[in-house]
C-alpha cells in the first residue's frame, strides 16, 4: 500500500550521497517522444524516449560503471545499465550497437554458452566510465518500432524507475498540456459505473478550458476522468501528462505525480485509467479517483479530508440540487498547467435505483476467492480485483478440432484483473500420454489466432495455468511444429552480408527456442521477436570461400520440432 503511495505522489528524492553532474546521453537537442509515466498497455512508461538516427552516439549521463548488459530479442532488445555513485543507475535501451570492448564481451558469453539472450552482471572494476563516454547507438531492436533511444533513471536501491527530467535535462517545454474530452461517472454504492457523459471541453481565453453547460447527473456520487496529452516545443508527439490535481470548490481532493514508479506498482496503471475504453477503443483517460478506495488511506500533503472520514480517493459527493463548481488541473514536468472548469448538479430522478447486474457470483474486492467446479477451478488473490466484481459465467461446450475442454467464459475481458489469476480446467477425456505435453490453456482472440498461457498437469487430473485477464478460456492441443520461411537467404552468399529467416507459429506465447549451424558449427543468430526473424552477420564469424551447409532447428513451446536446412556459397 505505501508503495503505491509513493507512485501516486510526490516524491522526495533521497539526499545525494555525493554530487554529481548529468549530461544528457544525446548530442544535440533531446527530441522527446514519449514521456515517464505515459499509459502503456498494463503499466506506465518508465523512461523518456529519444528520437534519433540508427547509429547516433549514445554517452554515459554520469561518471559511475556498467553494471548489466542484456541481450534479447523482445523488451529492450540491446540494453546497457550503469551504476553510479550518488545511489542512481542509468538505462539504455533498443541499442543497435554496443561499444567495442562490451560487444566483445557479449559475443565472447554468446559463442561461449550457443546462445544469443544474455544478461551479464558486472562490478564496478569490470567496465567503469565516465561522463560523455560513448557506450553504444542508437537503433530499433527489441519491442521497439521505429529508431530512438530509450532513456531511464533509476534508485539503485530497489531498482525503481525515477523521472529522468528530474535530474536537468534541457528538454525545451513552454506548451501547456492539451485535453481534448471529459467523462463523467455516476456512481453506484459499489463504485461501479451506473452511466457514463463524455464532454468535449472548449477553450478559454488565456489558457484553459470550460464545460459550459452545467453536469446534469442523476447519482450522488461522481468521478472523473480527463483524455489528455502533452507536447514538448521540438516535437509534434503527443505525449503522457506528468501530473494532476481535482478541487471540489476550492477543496484539493486528489492529486498525483509521477516522479517514482516501482516496477512491481507499475501494473496500477489499470486502476488509474479507463481501462474498458483503452480495452475496446485503444484510447486512455486518467481517472481523477481512486478506482480501489482500500489502497488510498493516506492523504498527501496538504489535501482535506473530503467524501469520507479518513479517505482520500477523488470521488465526489454530491447534494441533490446545489450546484457543486469542479476543476481539474493537469499539468507537465516544465510547470505548465491546464486547467478544465465545471459545474456540476445532482438531480435524483424517478426509477434511477440501484441497476440490476445478472451474475453468478458476487466477488468482493480486497478479498481472496476461489470458484470451484468439476471441470473449472479460478482462483484470485486478495489484491487482484480493484473493485467488487459481479462475476458472469458461462459454460460453452466446443468439439472443434483441438479443443480439448468446454470453453469457458470468466466474466469481461474490459475488467481489469491485478496481476494473474490461476485457473485450472478438466479436459473433456485425458489425452494419451503422446500428447500431454502438447496440451496448453489458452484463449483465441477475435481475428481466430490462438494464445497460449502454458501450464502444466495437476495430481487431480486439471490443466492449470496462471492467466492475465478474463475472458474465453480453454485447453487446446498442438501437435504443428513451427515453420520457416526465407526472408533473404539466397544460394549465392559471396557478396552479401548475412541472411535472414522467419519463423511462424501457429500458437503465439511462450518461449521459442532455436539452434542454428553451418557446417555442424553453431553460429550466432539475432532474433527479433517482433517480427519473428533470425538474421546472421558474417561479421560476427566467417567461413572459408566454397560451399557451405546451414542447418536450422527450432522447438516451440509445446515440444514441436521443425528442422530446415539450405546449402550456400561462400
Amino acid at each position: 500500500m505505501r508503495l503505491l503511495l509513493l507512485l501516486l505522489f510526490s516524491f522526495s528524492l533521497p539526499l545525494f550521497a555525493q554530487p554529481l553532474i548529468y549530461d544528457a546521453p544525446l548530442a544535440g537537442p533531446l527530441l522527446v517522444t514519449g514521456t515517464f509515466g505515459e499509459l502503456r498497455s498494463d503499466h506506465f512508461h518508465a523512461g523518456l524516449d529519444f528520437r534519433a538516427q540508427t547509429g547516433t552516439p549514445v554517452m554515459a549521463v554520469a561518471d559511475g560503471f556498467v553494471s548489466r548488459i542484456r541481450i534479447s530479442g523482445g523488451g529492450y532488445g540491446q540494453a546497457i545499465y550503469i551504476d553510479h555513485p550518488d545511489g542512481h543507475r542509468s538505462v539504455y535501451g533498443h541499442l543497435e550497437v554496443l561499444a567495442p570492448e562490451l560487444l566483445d564481451t557479449v559475443r565472447a558469453r554468446q559463442y561461449a554458452g550457443e546462445e544469443f539472450r544474455q544478461d551479464l552482471r558486472f562490478d564496478s572494476t569490470a567496465y567503469p566510465v565516465v561522463r560523455g563516454q560513448v557506450i553504444g547507438g542508437v537503433g530499433n531492436r527489441g519491442h521497439s518500432f521505429g529508431a530512438h533511444l530509450h532513456f531511464e533513471m533509476r534508485l539503485i536501491a530497489g531498482d525503481a524507475p525515477v523521472n529522468p527530467l528530474a535530474f536537468g535535462f534541457s528538454v525545451p517545454d513552454t506548451r501547456a498540456p492539451a485535453v481534448r474530452q471529459l467523462r463523467v461517472y455516476e456512481l453506484d454504492d459499489h463504485g461501479l459505473e451506473v452511466t457514463t457523459q463524455t464532454v468535449v471541453p472548449t477553450t478559454v481565453r488565456g489558457g484553459g478550458y470550460e464545460v459550459r453547460d452545467t453536469v446534469i447527473v442523476a447519482s450522488p456520487r461522481v468521478g472523473l476522468s480527463l483524455k489528455t496529452y502533452d507536447r514538448q516545443n521540438a516535437m509534434p508527439n503527443w505525449n503522457g501528462i506528468y501530473g494532476g490535481s481535482l478541487y471540489a470548490d476550492t477543496t484539493l481532493v486528489f492529486d498525483f505525480r509521477f516522479d517514482l514508479i516501482p516496477f512491481e506498482q507499475t501494473e496500477y496503471l489499470n486502476a488509474l485509467t479507463d481501462y474498458a475504453d483503452w480495452v475496446k477503443n485503444t484510447s486512455w483517460y486518467h481517472r481523477f479517483w481512486a478506482l480501489s478506495p482500500r489502497q488510498f488511506l493516506a492523504r498527501p500533503r496538504d489535501a482535506k479530508n473530503v467524501g469520507g472520514a479518513g479517505t482520500y480517493n477523488g470521488v465526489l459527493k454530491l447534494r441533490p440540487e446545489k450546484p457543486l463548481p469542479v476543476r481539474m488541473r493537469v499539468l507537465d514536468h516544465a510547470g505548465n498547467a491546464s486547467d478544465v472548469a465545471l459545474v456540476l448538479v445532482y438531480r435524483p430522478a424517478a426509477g434511477t435505483g440501484a441497476p440490476h447486474r445478472p451474475h453468478q457470483y458476487l466477488l468482493p474486492a480486497g478479498e481472496a476467492s476461489i470458484i470451484d467446479k468439476d471441470d473449472l477451478r479460478l482462483e484470485l488473490a486478495a489484491d487482484a480485483l480493484y473493485r467488487d466484481c459481479f462475476f458472469r459465467y458461462a459454460r460453452l461446450p466446443d468439439r472443434s478440432s483441438g479443443v480439448l475442454s468446454p470453453t469457458h467464459q470468466l466474466h469481461d475481458h474490459r475488467t481489469p484483473l491485478h496481476g494473474k489469476a490461476r485457473l485450472s480446467l478438466r479436459p473433456f477425456a485425458e489425452p494419451g500420454a503422446s500428447l500431454r505435453n502438447h496440451v496448453y490453456l489458452g484463449h483465441c482472440d477475435t481475428e481466430g489466432q490462438r494464445h497460449s498461457h502454458g501450464g502444466r498437469w495437476g495430481d487431480d487430473g486439471r490443466f492449470t495455468a496462471a492467466i492475465p485477464s478474463f475472458g474465453d478460456y480453454a485447453l487446446y492441443l498442438d501437435t504443428l511444429p513451427p515453420g520457416i520461411v526465407i526472408n533473404y537467404f539466397p544460394a549465392e552468399l559471396r557478396r552479401a552480408a548475412g541472411f535472414s529467416l522467419l519463423v511462424e507459429d501457429e500458437v503465439s506465447g511462450g518461449r521459442l527456442d532455436y539452434r542454428g549451424t553451418v557446417d555442424g558449427q553453431w553460429i550466432l543468430l539475432e532474433y527479433d521477436a517482433k517480427n519473428n526473424k533470425l538474421t546472421y552477420n558474417f561479421a560476427d564469424g566467417d567461413f572459408p570461400p566454397g560451399k557451405h551447409r546451414f542447418v536450422l532447428e527450432v522447438q516451440d513451446a509445446r515440444g514441436n520440432a521443425t528442422s530446415w536446412e539450405r546449402r550456400f556459397r561462400r
